[in-house]
């Protein structure tokens, strides 16, 4: 490219080659009535999926030839010449048409039209033609495509690409501009952006090396990362500062410790943290767990009237018994015994895999609403819906989400708080391991001082997804009224998996575990023969080879076992799941997703494809974030009525849903997601916001449970694999577990114990 850039106008007849997610376009057109030409570059237009072909553009940039596609003008900057007004309505808003939008602009001319979309668009209803529900789609439409032109004047001479540019409307929405210039290390809250790729945004926006802004943007990145990625929602002073110095010295520069301090001194100051000998903490994270830490002293020391005598207790019990059909173990009977005496507004039920958690909680809410208190006063929840799903059935108590209990109603707000209190007497939080500081600590807030709350979990599964380790924590001190449920129920002679997860659980191998007679556990060997010798021998890209090889083996029998799957199963896309360690690879998610989806779900209607991923109608998907979306109730005539049925609510990072609509014309979809609940995306947010869902890795799997479950196990896993991991994984099937790999890896993941803890105010 020279020096001195020249200028071209060209209008486009067609478009060979658009990627929504980089911006990078192809087009072959015209400059006048000269010979076709081709140009090449980023233009922002092309990401929002519209059509630019028939239009002029005046472009800036240079001619290279290409030895391969000859002469092209690489253009560094293009602008669109013309009514872009026209462009706008007919291209980018879908479903208007081009007779339509004439009306509009001779009825009240281009000048006047842009003021009323900027300041009232409401008056375009006065039109004929135009509803609530189009007139919905051109006010996000106008601001959206606004916006990006903005991010774009503002972000691309920073050297952000158009990708980034998308992913930062779709997490700051309308004001993104305004909020990435008063603080451009805001970019660190989008997925997958790390610090050093918002630095480096900062530092072409003159942020300088040792700026006081630049360190503190640091520490609470190193502090929330570790609390979003690790759990911790505090960390010692030394690890605070060597997370520190590993993303911001550069250029054989260092900042000092003593300006770190005294940036860390500023954001204590100005009470955005807070530090003792226990390590510096966000400041919300350590209230939080201060105001839990009181709560559950409080109520487990309320020292109330028995709710029976023990006699009366013991005969319930054995009526239960009776009615079931069955004995329950010696800590079944002390934990309906210790809820009896009523010593304590607060317990907990601790107990693994096939200890019974599941089927004593019907007997202890039953025996609460025969002695306690009013059977409509009894509720159930969970963190995710299929989780809420589940103990609803098991008990028959209604059951509800955390965020739909307490009546979220956007923004972090909920109906239900410290100030509104729910209306019930007893309330069973079940999975509740896998409940994170923030999320813990609005439930109990809102729960009325009467009430009392029973807390149902695995402590040996995985800990929550985001900050904190609240349940783990507040049971593993002494004087917490708690019962843990160590007797396993027997299975038959040839069921296992309940035996071997609590094995594993412990860091052993199971004995006999490649036997292929077992009902529930299968474990399918694909070993590459001689590995470690063959490391010894042979360069490690002819050991990644073999490797490769022998994962692609793997995948292809994980791909068996689906086809297994389509003829033994109702609904096998969403009774059945493949778990992994990992995202990227051969045994990855994003590998694997797109082969399983071909064989659970080949004909499904109305593909689409965005950033490379396609998508069809009765496709399983996952929510990659927790985001405040456009939800509806779902009933059959929805989509006969207007947007405005639409609320926001929050979707939860890994929840599960299925596609069930999919409208091209307005480059929208819909998917249905348990407790009835409809969600509406935008195609630009798969990938960002929204993925395949057929194979999932363990943490996404959290609380949910499947009939049947398959595993990849491989030596290029070595890392990730754990008997915490493994345990969480095998817990997830109900029916049966594939296990598909190496026999190396399976010892790994058995004896591999997770030492990993949580570095937490309340484990003080």
């Amino acid at each position: 490219m020279t020096n001195t850039m020249q200028s071209l106008r060209i209008k486009i007849d067609r478009v060979p080659y658009a990627d929504p997610a980089s911006g990078f376009v192809v087009m072959r057109g015209r400059e006048g009535t000269n010979q076709v030409l081709t140009a090449i570059g980023i233009l922002p237009d092309v990401m929002t999926n519209t059509d630019i072909a028939g239009n002029e553009y005046e472009l800036l940039g240079d001619w290279k030839t290409d030895a391969k596609y000859g002469r092209q003008f690489a253009f560094v900057k293009g602008r669109m010449i013309g009514n872009q007004l026209l462009y706008f309505l007919t291209k980018v808003v879908k479903g208007l048409g081009e007779i339509l939008v004439t009306e509009i602009i001779a009825q009240y001319g281009e000048s006047r039209l842009i003021e009323i979309l900027e300041k009232e668009p409401e008056l375009l209803l006065e039109h004929k033609g135009i509803k609530a529900k189009k007139l919905s789609k051109i006010k996000s439409s106008w601001e959206k495509q606004k916006s990006l032109r903005e991010l774009s004047d503002y972000l691309l001479p920073a050297g952000v690409t158009p990708n980034l540019l998308v992913r930062a409307y779709n997490q700051f929405g309308v004001n993104a501009v305004h909020k990435i210039r008063e603080n451009p290390y805001c970019l660190t809250e989008i997925t997958g952006i790390g610090f050093k790729s918002a630095d480096n945004v900062a530092r072409k926006l003159d942020i300088a090396f040792d700026s006081p802004f630049r360190l503190r943007a640091a520490i609470l990145y190193v502090l929330q990362t570790a609390a979003d990625e690790k759990g911790h929602t505090c960390l010692p002073f030394e690890d605070l500062f060597a997370g520190m110095r590993e993303i911001l010295n550069a250029e054989g520069m260092e900042v000092s410790e003593n300006l770190m301090r005294s940036a860390l001194d500023y954001l204590a100051g100005t009470g955005n943290l807070f530090s003792d000998d226990a390590g510096v903490s966000i400041v919300f994270y350590r209230q939080m767990e201060k105001w839990l830490l009181s709560f559950f002293r409080g109520r487990s020391t309320a020292l109330n009237n028995p709710i029976v005598d023990p006699d009366k207790a013991e005969q319930y019990i054995a009526r239960s018994q009776n009615i079931l059909g069955f004995s329950f173990s010696l800590e079944q009977k002390e934990i309906i015994n210790r809820i009896a005496a009523g010593r304590s507004r607060v317990y907990a039920l601790l107990g693994y895999a096939g200890t019974g958690k599941s089927t004593i909680s019907r007997p202890i809410l039953d025996f609460l609403a025969e002695y306690h208190c009013r059977r409509d006063d009894i509720v159930c929840c969970a963190f995710t819906g299929m989780a809420s799903a589940r103990i609803k059935k098991l008990t028959g108590y209604p059951s509800y989400t955390i965020h739909t209990l307490l009546k979220y109603k956007g923004e972090n707000q909920f109906v239900y708080n410290r100030e509104n209190r729910l209306p019930h007497r007893v309330i069973l939080l079940d999975e509740a391991s896998m409940v994170n500081l923030p999320l813990f600590y609005r439930l109990a807030q809102a729960v009325a001082d009467d009430a009392t709350f029973i807390m149902v979990g695995d402590p040996a599964q995985l800990p929550p997804i985001g900050a904190g380790n609240v349940f783990c924590d507040i049971t593993a001190k002494e004087s917490f009224p708690k019962t843990t449920l160590t007797s396993i129920f027997r299975q038959s002679s040839n069921s296992v998996l309940v035996h071997f997860a609590n094995i594993i659980r412990r860091g052993i191998m199971p004995a006999e575990y490649a036997s292929a007679d077992y009902l529930d556990f299968s474990f399918q060997l694909q070993n590459i023969p001689s590995y470690f010798n063959l490391k010894k021998e042979l360069p490690e890209l002819a050991i990644k080879k073999i490797r490769d090889e022998n994962n692609e083996k793997i995948r292809d029998k994980i791909i068996d076992v689906a086809s297994l799957m389509i003829t033994h199963l109702s609904h096998p896309s969403w009774e059945f799941q493949v778990l992994t360690p990992v995202r990227r690879g051969i045994l990855g998610t994003e590998a694997l997703n797109p082969a399983l989806q071909n064989i659970l779900n080949p004909r499904g209607s109305n593909p689409i494809e965005v950033f490379g991923i396609t998508l069809r109608e009765g496709d399983k998907v996952v929510h990659l974030r927790n985001k405040d979306m456009d939800t509806a109730i779902y009933d059959q005539g929805i989509f006969a009525r207007d947007r405005d049925t639409f609320d926001k609510q929050r979707v939860f990072n890994g929840s599960v849903g299925l596609v069930i609509k999919i409208d091209a014309e307005n480059d929208e979809f819909f998917v249905l997601y348990p407790e009835r609940l409809l969600v509406r995306y935008d195609f630009d947010q798969i990938q960002d916001l929204i993925d395949l869902a057929y194979c999932l890795t363990v943490h996404k799997a959290q609380g949910s449970q499947y009939k049947y479950v398959a595993i990849p196990l491989s030596n290029s896993h070595y890392m990730m694999l754990n008997n915490k991991w493994f345990y969480t994984a095998l817990t997830r099937a109900e029916k049966k577990v594939f296990l598909i790999g190496q026999d190396y890896a399976f010892r790994r993941a058995c004896t591999n114990i997770d030492t990993a803890r949580r570095r937490t105010f309340m484990v003080r």
